[in-house]
């Protein structure tokens, strides 16, 4: 069982992670500010982390812990012995595989700042937490992957390890439900899970991977004219308008976020499973992540927009989660 937040720049960014158990008690984590320090209780044994690779123990450390506020990233997390989960590739046929990254369950900061340049108004900063972990696809499902579980390829664009595209939300869903009964039939399939979109909660969360930037490598849009024109700060981690040439790219080619997660700024928007705020009654889903042709304001992480389920595009391809069954 373990529980992990980060400090950076005086400011919570990842907080609260836990994994399941079935027999003993979950380590507790939570954290206040009093002046310059975080004040950390907690439950279990502490450890700290530059990377939230390498862990070591906070050598006597008792609660509460209190740690100065400063620039430098910190992560903490509460550790009570029950196994880690792993990262997992599945194997799909034909030499074709899907690898799944498993993200720790956590609260972060959802939406962004007032003085986030290009923010829309919808994206009010608000915690959130992610109670459950889940895996999430490595990359953006692939023509090779979509047609190894759909037996077709919808897409526009051609070419071996690109996204697929030209998708629905409904096409997306039955790609998750067949990918579902295929697992569970091979007896692949982790108990108590099943084969979905991420939530809109889950996808920003798996985004940041611990950032509370406008991008995933810690950086920003550094001015009014960028939110429209060349970004090289979003050059690292994404393809969009002036830099795609018009087209979608293989999967990969940038840089990963701090969880190893590829293209979750731009290449194609992703379909979620979650629908807008206060219109959860009307046939609209929530889109993340920006695409080839997007401006660099809505490729940002906080940035999202929302379609009816039947429409097909271009622009449209989609991650897949293996969550928790609620």
């Amino acid at each position: 069982m373990s529980h992990y937040f980060k400090l950076t720049a005086g400011l919570l960014g990842l907080a609260l992670t836990t994994a399941m158990a079935q027999t003993e008690e979950p380590p507790t984590i939570s954290c206040k500010a009093e002046g310059n320090e975080l004040v950390i209780n907690y439950t279990g044994t502490l450890y700290q982390s530059t990377d939230t690779v390498n862990w070591t123990e906070v050598a006597n450390a008792s609660s509460p812990y209190r740690v100065a506020m400063s620039e430098k990233m910190l992560f903490f997390r509460t550790q009570g012995g029950v196994p880690i989960y792993k990262n997992m590739t599945i194997p799909l046929g034909d030499d074709v595989e899907l690898d799944m990254i498993w993200i720790d369950p956590g609260t972060f900061m959802m939406g962004s700042p007032e003085n986030e340049i290009g923010r829309d108004g919808v994206e009010y900063l608000h915690s959130e937490t992610i109670r459950f972990g889940f895996w999430l696809g490595k990359y953006e499902v692939t023509h090779e992957q979509y047609k190894a579980i759909m037996g077709e390829n919808p897409s526009q664009f051609s070419g071996s390890g690109k996204p697929v595209e030209t998708v629905s939300w409904y096409d997306a869903m039955s790609f998750c439900e067949k990918l579902t009964a295929r697992e569970k039939e091979a007896g692949r399939l982790p108990a108590g899970y099943k084969y979905t979109l991420p939530t809109s909660a889950e996808w920003e969360y798996a985004c940041r991977a611990g950032t509370t930037t406008a991008f995933n490598n810690g950086t920003n849009i550094p001015t009014e004219e960028q939110a429209t024109e060349p970004c090289p700060n979003l050059d690292q981690v994404g393809w969009y308008d002036y830099n795609s040439n018009s087209a979608v790219h293989t999967v990969g080619q940038k840089k990963p976020n701090a969880w190893g997660l590829y293209d979750m700024h731009g290449n194609v928007n992703e379909w979620t499973s979650s629908k807008p705020e206060g219109r959860e009654d009307e046939d609209l889903y929530i889109i993340r992540g920006g695409d080839w042709e997007s401006w660099p304001y809505s490729c940002r992480s906080a940035y999202w927009h929302m379609q009816g389920p039947d429409v097909r595009e271009y622009w449209y391809g989609f991650r897949v989660a293996l969550t928790a069954i609620p």
